[in-house]
């Protein structure tokens, strides 16, 4: 029930925030194919065969005894190379031949979608972000509702700003190409580094930035269902640049003019 709660605190207050910026024009919902380019730029690790199978864990419900079916997505890839590494100590061989593959979180989102839509036999999505950046998203999240014990799901944070004049609230927007962008960070430090470099060459903002945290499914939801899309549309997905890094590692390790294991939809990967 708390989970719940502070899903709808957040995902009503994501649109709060906006209400002094909005227009008079009626609420459009971003298509689903624009969401999910957005979160394209977002990398994923998981464990896949040699093929690019991923491999999907099968474990007893503990309340319906029976067989569930669990694909481990991580956003953090110290605890891809950790679950990596676990596997290499089994003695299954598809585990010891498995490798560590990069999809998109847009891929895993439509594909989790598309799992949904089974009857049965579905597989479990279960993402796995960084531990530090689940509890600084808590912290956060506990200054809204100090009763709140854990943060739901996928944490991203952003900027927000207050005006002087109007002490009207909104999100700090960046500007790229002439266009305005509100970014939205999977780690917590790398934003803390872009706020950084904004008060040392406007300090007059310090006192008026601060950090928020939402629910990524929040987010979406609500690009998705078009509340106050004249903002949504500007917002951008921003990877954690140790993420970026690590992608770029499994890139070099490749063999010449190779990529990183590419990955079929779970769907139709096979059991290990």
């Amino acid at each position: 029930m708390q989970q719940r709660s502070l899903q709808r605190v957040a995902a009503l207050g994501f649109a709060a925030f906006l209400t002094s910026l909005m227009t008079c024009t009626p609420a459009r919902a971003i298509p689903e194919d624009e969401v999910i380019k957005k979160l394209d730029s977002v990398p994923v690790f998981l464990i896949a065969d040699t093929k690019g199978n991923p491999l999907i864990v099968t474990v007893k419900d503990d309340k319906t005894k029976k067989d569930t079916s669990i694909l481990w997505l991580f956003l953090d890839q110290n605890a891809a190379k950790e679950a990596y590494g676990n596997l290499q100590k089994s003695n299954d061989k598809a585990a010891k031949e498995s490798q560590i593959g990069v999809i998109s979180l847009g891929q895993a989102f439509k594909a989790a979608k598309e799992e949904q839509k089974k009857k049965e036999n579905k597989v479990n999505f279960q993402f796995q972000s960084d531990p530090k950046t689940v509890t600084a998203a808590l912290d956060l999240a506990k200054k809204v509702d100090p009763k709140t014990k854990d943060f739901p799901g996928i944490p991203v944070f952003y900027a927000m700003g207050t005006d002087e004049k109007t002490k009207a609230k909104g999100f700090v927007t960046f500007e790229k190409d002439n266009k305005q962008y509100v970014p939205l960070f999977f780690d917590k430090d790398d934003l803390e580094r872009n706020v950084d470099q904004i008060k040392r060459s406007k300090p007059e903002l310090a006192k008026q930035m601060n950090i928020e945290v939402a629910p990524l499914d929040a987010v979406v939801g609500n690009m998705l269902e078009g509340k106050n899309d004249t903002e949504f549309n500007k917002l951008t997905f921003v990877p954690s640049f140790k993420a970026v890094e690590y992608v770029q590692s499994l890139k070099k390790a490749a063999a010449p003019g190779a990529a990183p294991a590419s990955v079929t939809p779970a769907s139709s990967a096979p059991k290990p």
